[in-house]
């Protein structure tokens, strides 16, 4: 039912605006609200309630009421014409989160949303710090503990619209440094708090920090500073040549040149033996002397090798034949234990491997892939990380509605992305229901689930593929508001509402 024109209260000597005044009777006795306005064509021209509780209407003697007016989506005044008030009443329907797909990282909606990690350091006691980049471009460094119930901690945060092309971290015993592109930043490892750098921040090469000990390679010189005062402990000037990656060892330092060669300072620079068939790209401290670096081959596959300065190479470990190439490498200080990260045809892997003590080999401790799910969708009745098929529509058996059995119990439901959430609607564009918050999920499906009435729901922010279980999709029932004439902007006249609200 459509009652008469009535008139909105307006602050004196301002326009007074006129409003439709559209009332209907609730079927059910809860739920929310999804009304809209149709022009004589059933185009949708104004979502008037995009799901509002019964409490936000005004409740009164003949049902409940709002007003419209006269203005489509736009915000501009309708064409004259008839319109039509139609909606629906969704009940009790349940959603129910089933999985996180492709991506190992993203383990439950706490997790931080990582499209790829960059750098990796190794913390006493097993914790990691990531370096990585977020869905919806912002780059993050997080703490990951890998054996504990509390996976994630300190997460510091900013807005990167372009990742990095060249990062690197290391740990001192409070801080972390973080280089991005040549530019060095610092956090705390307990608060994720900035820390201010009373150092040249600039022009920096590589990175390394171990315990009280910070060390800044620059493209002349390596200067050495003492923690947390940033006391300078001197530079050293005379370098081999370029290099690219430093470690501090207990007692001095290696280095990794961009020839693929490995030096070692104590006092001065001594350039140690290594596979002749091999380039080391990467080089990080471990335990004691000893040192881990990433060695690329002539065949361009790669390893991780633990050496001893004076004993030679440790140990070797080379991912297999289709496990994608080694891109960064970051080892314990105080044992056994390195992460690297992987690049793989599909994505990125990032593993935490440890050396058993019988010496019996290696053993993961975690190995977690990203695959890449920007264009995910339906291929051979399965979800899958990249495919052309994007089905969205679902077919339900509506509720019957007592107050006019002739309505359609049949409505076909789309699955379509929303700036405040992914929602289930009509096929003519009527949000009925959010499926989650989840505002960068900029890519969503939908598919039929096993018995009447129910769905799966998979959405997608670029990080992961989100899946949902819909069920109780029949719990809603439509209505049918009345009709309104529009002449210039307005209703057409008509009697004064004899009972106003």
């Amino acid at each position: 039912m459509v009652c008469a024109t009535v008139a909105l209260a307006t602050p004196p000597g301002e326009t007074v605006p006129q409003a439709t005044h559209i009332r209907f009777i609730p079927a059910t006795g809860s739920g929310t609200v999804s009304l809209g306005i149709y022009d004589r064509d059933a185009a949708l021209v104004r979502v008037l309630c995009d799901e509002w509780p019964f409490s936000r209407f005004r409740i009164g003697l003949n049902g409940l009421s709002t007003d419209w007016d006269g203005h489509d989506e736009a915000g501009q005044p309708v064409a004259a014409g008839t319109y039509t008030a139609r909606g629906f009443v969704v009940g009790d329907i349940a959603i129910s989160g089933e999985a996180f797909h492709f991506n190992d990282w993203i383990e439950s909606d706490d997790s931080p949303r990582i499209v790829s990690v960059g750098a990796t350091q190794l913390l006493p006691g097993g914790d990691i710090l990531l370096m990585a980049r977020l869905a919806g471009a912002r780059g993050v460094l997080v703490r990951y503990s890998p054996e504990s119930e509390a996976r994630w901690r300190t997460v510091v945060t900013e807005p990167r619209p372009e990742a990095a092309r060249a990062v690197q971290l290391a740990v001192g015993n409070t801080v972390a440094f973080a280089l991005l592109d040549g530019k060095l930043r610092a956090a705390g490892l307990e608060d994720g708090v900035e820390v201010p750098l009373p150092i040249k921040t600039d022009e920096v090469v590589a990175v390394a920090a171990r315990g009280e000990r910070l060390a800044l390679l620059e493209a002349d010189a390596v200067r050495f500073y003492l923690l947390p005062s940033f006391a300078s402990q001197g530079e050293e000037t005379n370098l081999p040549s370029p290099l690219i990656s430093l470690a501090l060892l207990d007692q001095g330092a290696v280095a990794a040149g961009v020839d693929g060669s490995v030096w070692r300072w104590q006092a001065g620079w001594s350039k140690l033996e290594m596979p002749a068939e091999a380039k080391v790209r990467t080089v990080s401290a471990g335990r004691a002397n000893t040192f881990w670096v990433l060695e690329e081959r002539l065949d361009g596959s790669t390893c991780v090798a633990h050496y001893n300065p004076e004993e030679g190479r440790l140990a070797e470990w080379s991912p297999p034949a289709d496990g994608g190439k080694i891109t960064s490498l970051a080892a314990a200080p105080e044992e056994d234990y390195f992460v690297a990260t992987l690049a793989v045809p599909d994505g990125q892997r990032t593993v935490a491997i440890r050396r058993r003590g019988d010496g019996g080999g290696w053993e993961y401790v975690f190995d977690k892939k990203i695959t890449d799910s920007s264009g995910f969708g339906w291929r051979d009745g399965a979800l899958a990380a990249s495919a052309g098929e994007i089905p969205a529509e679902v077919t339900v058996r509506l509720v019957e509605n007592p107050l006019d059995p002739g309505a359609s119990r049949q409505l076909v439901l789309r699955a379509t992305p929303h700036e405040t959430g992914p929602v289930l609607g009509t096929t003519d564009g009527l949000p009925l229901l959010r499926v989650s918050t989840g505002t960068g999920d900029n890519r969503v499906m939908m598919v039929p689930g096993a018995n009447e009435n129910t769905a799966r729901f998979f959405q997608g922010d670029g990080s992961c593929v989100e899946e949902y279980a819909l069920s109780n999709l029949g719990d809603i029932t439509s209505f049918d508001a009345g009709t309104i004439k529009m002449v210039g902007g307005a209703e057409e006249s008509g009697p004064a509402d004899k009972n106003p609200e």
